[in-house]
């Protein structure tokens, strides 16, 4: 069997595995890209994307992501499919303080945007296809072994073509339970939370008006974040953290008593909780590689840090590593280096060191903190709250760092 020669392979595609090959292409216009993904990649016909789901996931996306969609010429076509978040309401259940941040306060149009992952994903795909002389897509394929050698890594294909690969730069992208990873020996520290999270779209009685809602309970966070109206019908996205023991229970509930159930974690937030779509749920954890570059290799989204949902980060954080191991990338490809050595690939991790440290540490320090009950920690969280409310600086420092900018 002959190899072909490539000179970067993204074993894993979904959202942000075509997100870094788009930017691979666009920044790297010399390189040769492949894309290789387990399953079958499919677009969708723009009749059936005018017709808004009830049951499609959503993806709230951060300003710089925003920006990273222009950069590739995406974000004139999404711009109808978004929801604008212009403020955050975050509250504690039966504690009167919270704290609300702003877009007007950080001089942005908006604090960031929701969309249905059918239509990012959809719009990202097309554009890989679009590019096809420059990103060679390989789908529905397996990656079953990767060897090592000084110039190139061999990847072995299990498609109908049963090709091979050789690619100076590997980036493992293949989710959270990565077989690649743990095929090439990489260690992980993973920590489960006891926790799933539920997601679902719901209708509600009244309008958003941009605002997404975060409510720590009891039992973990719950957030409500716009979407696009349809026909006159309101909706939101429902992210509601349950734990273990609970999970199959609300699962299985009757629409009526769920959204009975919903409406007392979340409250009043938009009016009374009219319908709800499929619903969908994944158990939490934080999963961290111990290693994220080796000789040829980078572990790039949920096979390098996969996170709790609190805060919306994790695609966020996955699009800015991206944009970083392409700009890191870029200046050893005009001076004709070699993208797959690791002292280049040890330059990404601490260019991305300090981003991925306060965006993993906040997304596991804050469910766990709103979480405990002990009454001095409860007091503390309120007095933190209203402090971030008033202290002047405060809210726009946390609504910036929100923004990912």
């Amino acid at each position: 069997m002959n190899a072909l020669a490539i000179d970067v392979a993204i074993v894993g595609g979904g959202m942000a595995g075509a997100g870094l090959a788009l930017l691979l292409a666009q920044q790297l216009p010399a390189a040769s890209i492949a894309l290789i993904e387990q399953h079958a990649i499919q677009v969708a016909s723009q009749d059936d994307l005018k017709v808004p789901s009830f049951d499609a996931r959503s993806t709230a996306l951060s300003c710089s992501t925003q920006q990273i969609l222009v950069q590739l010429g995406l974000w004139q076509q999404l711009q109808h499919q978004v929801a604008p978040i212009l403020q955050v309401h975050v509250s504690e259940r039966s504690r009167p303080l919270g704290m609300l941040m702003r877009a007007e306060d950080t001089g942005l149009p908006a604090l960031g945007y929701v969309i249905e992952n059918r239509l990012l994903g959809n719009a990202l795909l097309e554009a890989v296809l679009a590019q096809s002389s420059r990103i060679r897509t390989i789908s529905p394929a397996q990656v079953t072994s990767v060897t090592l050698s000084r110039d190139y890594a061999t990847l072995m294909i299990n498609n109908a073509a049963n090709v091979s690969l050789d690619a100076k730069l590997v980036i493992v992208a293949d989710g959270a339970q990565s077989a690649l990873r743990q095929q090439l020996g990489i260690a992980s520290d993973d920590i489960p939370y006891d926790q799933h999270a539920l997601v679902a779209n719901v209708v509600t009685e009244l309008p958003h008006h941009g605002i997404a809602y975060e409510r720590f309970t009891d039992t973990g966070p719950v957030a409500l974040l716009p979407l696009q109206d349809h026909e006159q019908q309101h909706r939101a996205a429902l992210i509601w953290t349950l734990p273990d023991s609970e999970i199959q229970a609300v699962m299985q509930l009757p629409e009526s008593g769920f959204l009975l159930r919903a409406q007392q974690r979340i409250g009043g937030r938009c009016g009374k909780l009219l319908s709800v779509g499929a619903r969908y749920c994944y158990p939490l954890s934080l999963i961290q590689a111990r290693e994220q570059v080796r000789s040829r290799i980078v572990l790039m989204g949920s096979a390098a840090h996969h996170l709790h949902p609190v805060a919306g980060q994790g695609f966020n954080l996955i699009m800015r590593d991206c944009m970083g191991l392409v700009e890191t990338l870029k200046p050893v490809v005009m001076k004709g280096g070699d993208i797959g050595d690791v002292a280049v690939l040890q330059q990404y991790v601490a260019r991305q060191q300090w981003d991925q440290q306060k965006t993993v540490t906040a997304s596991d320090w804050l469910p766990r903190l709103f979480s405990n009950r002990d009454r001095p920690q409860m007091l503390l969280r309120s007095a933190a709250l209203l402090g971030l409310d008033f202290l002047p600086g405060a809210r726009e420092w946390f609504a910036r760092e929100a923004t990912g900018l």
